[in-house]
């Protein structure tokens, strides 16, 4: 039989493997900053480059992947529409996505999209939110922050911001000012949201024009502030897995001892 110190060790193994395994990833920020609306040859080859390809028709582009490179349509910018943003470099390519509805910009031939306004009154149903997909499945992710404003100086929208889950409950809720027409930083650290929307409400119902509220900035899957940072996280896996390898070193030394 293996003495007590067999089990301690592997004990400490088994820990260190765990939470090295639980290292949350990286945040990712949506800043809509590598899409642009492009209408012609011409335009796309000035834009990503005289040697890039994947030009079909007029539509909003990105560089999915900055390596290879891959420029990718992702949506024909009709109606100002702009679908979401790709994550750059994920493996397969196209494999993970902030998805908008009811978001969009006012875009010319060879136009950054940079940011987004809103296309819809959210007073009009729920029309106004995004999502985060994975492989094409909406997927429970971290909502950290969000940069807004206004469309002009003066001003002031008023409204509610709602995280939901995979059943359309409400887990979260806040209510935002924004004010003027520089960008500020709102930050929500919510966990676990399916949907994060912009809610017109029977306590503070919202009646906006076109283009009244922009979105730039959108920060998901940042570890929250209550739990450790991944070097720290890592730093107590290795030592678990240190204190194994010691308590395993020592199994021979002890069986000798016994006998």
């Amino acid at each position: 039989m293996r003495p007590a110190h067999w089990s301690t060790a592997n004990f400490f193994v088994v820990c260190a493997a765990i939470i090295i395994s639980v290292v949350p990833l990286r945040a990712s920020t949506f800043g809509f900053n590598d899409e642009y609306y492009v209408s012609s040859l011409s335009q796309f080859h000035s834009t990503f480059g005289a040697s890039a390809s994947g030009y079909s028709s007029p539509g909003i582009y990105q560089e999915t992947n900055s390596v290879t490179p891959i420029i990718t349509r992702i949506g024909s910018g009709s109606s100002s529409a702009v679908p979401g943003e790709y994550v750059q470099n994920t493996t397969p390519n196209l494999n993970q996505e902030l998805v908008l509805n009811g978001w969009g910009q006012s875009l010319n031939n060879g136009q950054q999209v940079a940011n987004v306004y809103n296309l819809q009154n959210p007073q009009s149903g729920a029309d106004l939110y995004f999502k985060y997909d994975v492989a094409g499945s909406a997927t429970s992710f971290n909502f950290n922050s969000i940069d807004l404003r206004g469309s002009s100086p003066t001003a002031n929208l008023s409204f509610t911001l709602e995280g939901l889950d995979a059943s359309n409950d409400i887990l979260y809720s806040a209510i935002l000012n924004v004010v003027g027409n520089t960008f500020t930083t709102e930050t929500l650290n919510w966990a676990g949201v399916t949907t994060v929307e912009f809610a017109s409400t029977a306590s503070l119902p919202v009646n906006w024009n076109l283009a009244s509220l922009y979105m730039d900035n959108v920060t998901i899957n940042d570890p929250l502030p209550a739990v450790p940072e991944p070097s720290s996280l890592t730093f107590l896996g290795l030592g678990l897995l240190v204190l194994g390898l010691v308590y395993r070193n020592r199994e021979p030394q002890a069986s000798l001892i016994a006998k």
